[in-house]
């Protein structure tokens, strides 16, 4: 009888995976993925470092961590780390009382390797400067996300404030051939974004106050997003976490 009883109460206990209790009042969901930016690859067993808080989350079998409960209303900044890739930094945002974990708001990383890192920097004509920041980023075009291919806003103009000296790089993109529809980096003076939506700074000031990065077009509303400039960072800020159109273009 005592058997039978106590049988019940482990077949009840291993019913409840996670007590109401356990989770933190007055937080919301953050989760997100990494991916090779080459490739497309999902990245495994690297680890996500939130800047604000020291805490560390390692990435699955299929690239994804989380979600994490974080506080609602504080700023989140995370840190991508893996052995032969390029460290590198998401915006900072401030986590909604919905949290940052749908396909429109989550955190993503897209990371080139060191090597690819340089030789991109070096066609581009991008000087690093290891006292500066670097930043990278995609315009997004309206509900668009990392798995559609291509995900820019065409037409697009960036700026940063407070301003900055640095002049934008926009990335092309291949239309025809076995890299249709991928990031051209060869192309060169481009003012404005095309379907690509790729952009980079390189060498910006470090501030301890963080930057706003913007986008304009005739007729399309953006968001805007916000970075932290530490010396020596590199900031990727992969879709849907730059600016992103806030309704579709009206055809012409």
């Amino acid at each position: 009888m005592q058997g039978k009883y106590l049988s019940v109460l482990f077949a009840i206990s291993s019913l409840v995976v996670t007590p109401v209790w356990s989770i933190p009042t007055n937080t919301a969901p953050v989760s997100g993925f990494a991916r090779s930016f080459i490739t497309g690859a999902n990245l495994s067993d690297a680890t996500i470092t939130i800047l604000e808080t020291g805490q560390k989350i390692p990435t699955d079998a299929n690239g994804h961590f989380g979600p994490i409960h974080y506080p609602i209303g504080k700023p989140i900044t995370l840190q991508f780390d893996k052995w032969s890739y390029k460290t590198t930094q998401s915006g900072t945002f401030i986590v909604p009382k919905e949290g940052l974990n749908g396909p429109y708001d989550n955190i993503t990383f897209q990371i080139p390797s060191i090597e690819t890192y340089y030789i991109l920097a070096s066609i581009i004509g991008g000087k690093s400067d290891a006292n500066s920041c670097h930043l990278t980023s995609t315009i997004t075009a309206f509900h668009k996300t990392m798995d559609d291919d291509p995900q820019g806003e065409v037409h697009a103009k960036v700026t940063i404030s407070p301003s900055v000296d640095e002049k934008p790089f926009y990335f092309d993109i291949f239309t025809s051939g076995p890299l249709k529809g991928k990031t051209n980096p060869f192309t060169k003076g481009l003012t404005e974004t095309s379907e690509d939506g790729g952009v980079a700074f390189f060498n910006l000031p470090p501030s301890d106050k963080p930057y706003v990065l913007s986008a304009e077009k005739d007729g399309v509303a953006f968001t805007s997003v916000s970075f932290i400039c530490k010396k020596g960072a590199f900031i990727n800020i992969s879709p849907p976490g730059g600016p992103m159109a806030l309704n579709e273009t009206k055809p012409s």
